[in-house]
């Protein structure tokens, strides 16, 4: 007799065939993670010696049947399909399961059953994203052999629970994406085992009890989006197995738990969006595992630590939107794995390194409203996965590198309000992906190159508030732009008509040689100030 079938995870599709019940000793039945669909058929029921059944993770649809006659059933995963209709409330006659999985399913909108503290011999509980509402009862609470709990992506209502502090075995904790109230209990951390805990996205408020600190195991700790407020526990700084900490969108304040990161393998940090000021903490990338460190909008100062000079895992780096001064350290420009450098927004002095052609994955740069000086390194030309480069309010100097002509993937360039001097570069005419040029009030001189009418994506070109001559090449009138600004220059000759409708007189004003052909019917329909061309024929100035 067959009494086990394990075929999860080997792309299997179609349906399940009523015949399964006719294997009247099977103990395991193990589809998941395959393309199956339809529904799960009645004759189910009639595998009562099942003590495994897991459905999860395909395509399964309609409302599930009543299985309540597998009375021996240990496992039950039906999670992530797309089971509609009443919440099967028959689960709850199920005493001897240990594991039960039912979510990201789409039942009918309703409470959290109180029969599933029936359950007491469960030690995994997942019920995330499938439409509850209301408290979590006070059932649940006595199911003291559970180590996940999981009622994520629902909406649940009421005060943190006080209670979940009897679950002396939990060990993963995942209530985000709810509508929970109040503050975190102290009584949180007597759940000593505890390693995964999320609570991002509710309500909450209230500052963090200090014991928190003292949950030695927390290995994942998020809390973003939220209410919380005060300063962290200093006690977070010293736990040796974190990896993920995220607590942005908040209101924390005052410093910073230095020793964070210090004897931990740190992965990810997200402390975005709070009040955090005074240095910042120096250990965050101490073991060499640091990827994601974001610490946006916060209120730190002082220079940036040396320390990260060597954090070559990075991959994504925003301290953007403090009050850092002094120079970047060296080193943190060349990222060799960085997605994203983001260090805009801050007091920051000194020039962007070299190094940057080290960051050959780079895909944004953002150094804007800073105090850098000296000239745009060449080795911009290196970074051929760039799309945008962020470098406006400063004060750099020197010429527009011609090398930015090799990034075929750039769609964003500003540099406006620098003290760039020399041509634009004819080789930004090669930017092909180009949406949004801007080169506005600096120095620049010389003509706008005709190579710029290659760009067929630009959308916006700003080169105001320069000493740019020549003629406005016509060509750029085949260009699907829609915000031009040419004004405060030295530019002379015709205007062309359909750049003229597009943004009107003024960002053409202050160009003394400019002018506006009257051969044409489109500018006559718009009203305009520019003075008209004068067309002499030369015989009549003899």
């Amino acid at each position: 007799d067959v009494i086990g079938i394990s075929l999860s995870n080997i792309s299997l599709s179609g349906t399940i065939s009523s015949s399964f019940s006719l294997l009247e000793q099977l103990r395991t039945l193990e589809l998941g993670a395959n393309s199956i669909s339809g529904i799960v058929p009645d004759a189910l029921a009639n595998c009562t010696n099942l003590q495994v059944l897991n459905l999860s993770m395909n395509s399964l649809t309609g409302q599930l049947p009543d299985l309540s006659a597998l009375v021996n059933l240990q496992v039950l995963d039906l999670s992530t399909n797309s089971f509609n209709g009443e919440f099967p409330i028959w689960v709850s006659k199920l005493s001897g399961l240990t594991e039960l999985g039912l979510g990201e399913n789409s039942f009918d909108e309703g409470d959290v059953l109180e029969s599933i503290g029936d359950l007491k011999n469960l030690t995994w509980l997942f019920l995330g994203q499938c439409n509850l509402r209301g408290e979590i009862p006070a059932s649940v609470f006595d199911l003291v052999s559970l180590g996940t709990l999981d009622f994520s992506r629902n909406q649940i209502t009421g005060v943190f629970p006080k209670a979940i502090s009897k679950l002396r075995n939990l060990w993963k904790i995942e209530l985000y994406r709810n509508n929970l109230t109040g503050e975190i209990p102290q009584e949180l951390a007597t759940l000593t085992l505890l390693s995964e805990f999320d609570v991002s996205r509710n309500q909450l408020t209230g500052m963090l009890p200090k014991e928190i600190g003292g949950l030695k195991k927390l290995r994942i700790f998020h809390i973003y989006h939220n209410n919380f407020f005060g300063e962290l526990p200093e006690g977070l700084g010293n736990l040796q197995f974190l990896e993920s900490f995220s607590t942005y969108e908040n209101q924390f304040s005052g410093k910073f738990p230095a020793n964070m990161g210090r004897f931990s393998p740190l992965n990810s940090i997200d402390i975005s969006e709070n009040y955090f000021s005074g240095e910042f903490p120096r250990f965050l990338c101490q073991n060499n595992k640091l990827q994601f460190l974001l610490a946006l909008t916060n209120n730190f100062s002082g220079e940036f630590p040396g320390s990260y000079s060597s954090c070559k895992t990075l991959q994504r780096f925003r301290i953007s939107q403090n009050q850092f001064s002094g120079s970047i350290p060296a080193g943190l420009w060349g990222l060799p794995n960085a997605v994203i450098i983001d260090v805009a927004d801050n007091g920051f002095i000194g020039g962007i390194s070299s190094d940057i052609g080290f960051s050959v994955t780079l895909n944004q740069l953002y150094v804007q409203n800073n105090n850098f000086i000296g000239e745009l390194p060449v080795e911009l030309g290196r970074l051929t996965l760039l799309q945008k480069l962020i470098a406006s309010n400063n004060r750099l100097s020197g010429q527009i590198p011609k090398q930015i002509g090799s990034l075929k993937h750039l769609t964003y360039l500003h540099l406006e309000h620098n003290t760039l001097e020399g041509p634009i570069p004819p080789d930004i005419g090669m930017c092909s992906s180009m949406v949004d040029l801007n080169l506005a009030e600096n120095s620049l001189t010389g003509d706008i190159p005709d190579t710029l009418v290659s760009l067929v994506t630009l959308n916006s070109l700003n080169i105001s508030h320069n000493m740019i001559s020549g003629d406005i090449p016509e060509g750029l009138q085949s260009l699907k732009l829609s915000d031009i600004d040419f004004s405060h220059n030295e530019l002379s000759g015709p205007v062309p008509p359909q750049l003229l409708m597009i943004a009107g007189d003024y960002a053409f004003s202050e160009n003394a040689g400019l002018c506006v052909a009257d051969t044409s019917e489109g500018w006559k329909q718009s009203i305009t100030n520019l003075k008209p061309c004068q067309w002499f024929d030369n015989r009549d100035n003899l």
